[in-house]
């Protein structure tokens, strides 16, 4: 009598097509692997010259100087600190975006401060995106009330609107700028948690309702521990359930209104805690901003309408990393203000009035609106940033893609029309490919980023201000005195602070290019004026009382203003340098130990506490911390003679190498002319310099070394 197989002893044959009988199943696993596929590899092609990018702005201050995220040890410690971001410490410490500086904590602990790691896993954060992007769109065409319409070319129509979204070059700035992290990252819980919502709201098992609900919920809580615009996921997942779940009709919008109000309950909630509003009211008093908060939520409609035109049209020229957009005054200035609103408006009642018969393009509007919602209205935040679409722009692409999909069934009578149609879609995939591929070249260099950015912007004050600070670096001071000088006479940004760090900025040319001290003091106090409180500008004062040998001025200024900025480096580094030109060596060790809290990799606290051990007559623990100075510095002269004077006084055998290094340093220049150079600065400096005994010194020991 025939038995049936055990389904554990099943094997695999032509009948069953050379597979293993599962409980579970993947339909279409083909499919699903070229999607996963091709886009790792062309996103892969387009984004490849930005794993060894460079790392700008912002990402110094939340993660190159953040101690914070600085983990060395996977204890719960050490992670709860990365949770609280750039606050932990302060009096105002609070938990901010702790899932993204989580990540940057974690990317630390694995590889340090080497950027391509970063770059790695921001690549894997977009093209995951991307493919649960994917998921989303096409199990959302496949829904019973999209099915008839959109079911044969739901594949075509997800493949095409997720490969335009992906390769887009307004995704950019939140993928290859590190820190943006937190848009890219923020969008990949977002659209994972929208994919969960739909996978439940279809689910036919109540066990598997349940799970998919439960981690739709998480992944919601983690989009929003990530970045608070996405706080109207509950609102965007309402909107779904109407559009394509139940259908737009009176019962169902009737329905929809009674979850409305516990979902913007939720999104009240969220902002409440996030928010702190007096200090949103405080930027606007402190006129840190150009504008009012009406004349923000006046600008954001040009804005919106401006980032849908670059969707559409992302040629390089009209790329950039600080856009220059003209402040809307009122209604008609600039008249586009109006016709922006009056624009939206409209777009709204579309989405509104043809929801039933249009559902797609109608929640393509309105999700596009709505996840700019936050960052778009009266929030002081930065007027536009490309990055700001990632979320947004989502579904943009969708009804495009839906528009060619049909032209191309329209025209399949004939071959050479639709053959040619889709030459020119993948041509135009191409192009777009190309361009973010050339924008990320540009975005990979810092350098390249800001002339890009002048170029494009040349009445902005801040592109200029961050280009002056590479022609500095880079011994170019008169390029960099041009761009300041410009910056601060042009005297536009929409952060009028920025201004004061021009200012600033000229003032330490003048200390140290043109030695004028005049000048350097009255640059600093201009820069206060702009910017009240400005730490590195108060340093700049108390270091031109020191210059000039007045160090109860200085401290009188330190002693005022150091208790205020208890977290900023450079002041306490001052404030340290202050306590030493005093004589008071125990407190400046003190400050000294809180800068390297504060900033790990500064090597001045280390020149301080040398100074301050040898003051103390403890030399052998002041050679210890000069040569930690000289570690972080190696080229750092002064690091050097100091040395030499300890390793003299303490017999050190490495007098002798560290008295070679010093004529190395010093070039062709005469021995007595570079230490007469290096005394000039030492009322500003930590060490000293004794010109006479170091040369006794360092000849004594050259002498020794050639006659051996």
């Amino acid at each position: 009598m025939p038995t049936e197989p055990c389904p554990h002893m099943m094997i695999i044959n032509k009948e069953n097509g050379f597979t293993l009988k599962t409980g579970w199943h993947l339909p279409d696993l083909r499919m699903y692997v070229f999607v996963v596929g091709s886009l790792l590899i062309f996103l892969a092609i387009i984004y490849g010259n930005s794993f060894f990018g460079e790392w700008h702005f912002d990402d110094y201050h939340n993660i190159v100087n953040n101690r914070t995220v600085h983990v060395k040890l996977l204890s719960w410690e050490e992670i709860q600190k990365t949770f609280y971001g750039i606050s932990y410490g302060t009096e105002k410490q609070h938990v901010s975006r702790p899932l993204a500086f989580l990540s940057f904590g974690l990317n630390y602990f694995w590889g340090g401060a080497e950027v391509v790691g970063y770059h790695i896993v921001n690549f894997a954060i977009h093209w995951i995106s991307a493919i649960f992007l994917f998921l989303f769109i096409y199990n959302t065409l496949k829904l019973p009330l999209l099915r008839d319409r959109y079911g044969q070319s739901a594949y075509a129509i997800a493949l095409l609107s997720t490969f335009f979204w992906a390769t887009s070059p307004l995704q950019v700035n939140a993928v290859t700028y590190v820190v943006q992290r937190m848009a890219s990252m923020a969008g990949l819980f977002y659209v994972m948690s929208m994919y969960l919502y739909l996978r439940a709201r279809t689910a036919s098992a109540a066990r598997c309702r349940i799970a998919f609900y439960s981690f739709s919920g998480m992944c919601a809580l983690a989009a929003f521990g990530t970045k608070e615009n996405t706080a109207v996921l509950p609102v965007t997942l309402l909107l779904f359930d109407l559009f394509f779940i139940q259908g737009v009709s009176a019962h169902s919008a009737k329905k929809a209104l009674k979850w409305a109000v516990p979902s913007l309950a939720v999104v009240i909630g969220l902002g409440l805690i996030y928010i702190d509003f007096s200090s949103v009211l405080g930027i606007y008093e402190a006129g840190v901003r150009p504008f009012s908060p009406m004349e923000r939520l006046l600008t954001q409609g040009r804005v919106l309408f401006f980032y849908a035109s670059l969707l559409l049209y992302p040629i390089p020229s009209r790329l950039t990393f600080l856009h220059d957009i003209d402040i809307s005054r009122s209604l008609l200035d600039p008249w586009t203000t109006l016709a922006a609103i009056v624009g939206i408006a409209l777009c709204l009642l579309f989405a509104s009035v043809k929801a039933k018969k249009y559902p797609l393009l109608s929640f393509a509007v309105l999700f596009f609106f709505l996840n700019h919602l936050i960052e778009g209205t009266v929030i002081p935040l930065e007027l536009i940033y490309e990055h700001r679409n990632y979320i947004p722009s989502m579904f943009f692409f969708v009804p495009i893609a839906v528009l060619m999909v049909r032209c191309l069934d329209y025209f399949s009578y004939h071959k050479g029309i639709q053959v040619f149609m889709a030459a020119g879609f993948a041509l135009l995939l191409a192009f777009q490919g190309h361009t973010t591929f050339e924008r990320n070249a540009v975005v990979s260099s810092d350098l390249h980023l800001w002339l890009d950015n002048v170029r494009k912007a040349p009445n902005l004050s801040r592109p200029r201000i961050n280009l002056a600070r590479h022609y500095y670096e880079a011994g170019m001071y008169e390029q960099a005195y041009g761009e300041l000088k410009t910056a601060e006479d042009l005297n536009r940004d929409t952060n009028l602070r920025q201004i004061g760090i021009a200012s600033y900025n000229l003032g330490v040319y003048y200390l140290y290019q043109a030695k004028d001290i005049d000048r350097a003091e009255h640059q600093f106090i201009k820069a206060l004026e702009r910017f009240p409180g400005y730490p590195s500008a108060i340093v700049g004062l108390a270091t031109v009382h020191l210059q000039r040998g007045d160090i109860e001025k200085a401290w009188t200024l330190m002693k005022e203003q150091a208790p205020r900025h208890r977290n900023d480096a450079e002041m306490i580094n001052c404030y340290g340098l202050v306590l030493l030109k005093k004589g008071n060596a125990k407190d400046a060790l003190k400050a000294a130990a809180r800068t390297m809290e504060l900033k790990w990799n500064d090597p001045q606290p280390w020149e301080i506490s040398g100074e301050a051990w040898r003051k103390l007559g403890q030399w052998q623990k002041a050679a210890q911390c000069w040569k930690e100075a000289l570690r972080l510095d190696p080229t750092n002269p002064r690091a050097h003679l100091a040395l030499v004077e300890l390793y003299d006084r303490i017999g050190d055998p490495a007098l002798t190498r560290t008295a070679v290094r010093c004529m190395a340093l010093k070039g062709a220049k005469p021995m007595d002319e570079w230490l007469a150079e290096l005394e000039e600065n030492s009322r500003v400096s930590a060490y000293e310099v004794n010109p006479g005994q170091l040369g006794r010194i360092i000849r004594r020991e050259i002498g020794r070394e050639l006659t051996r």
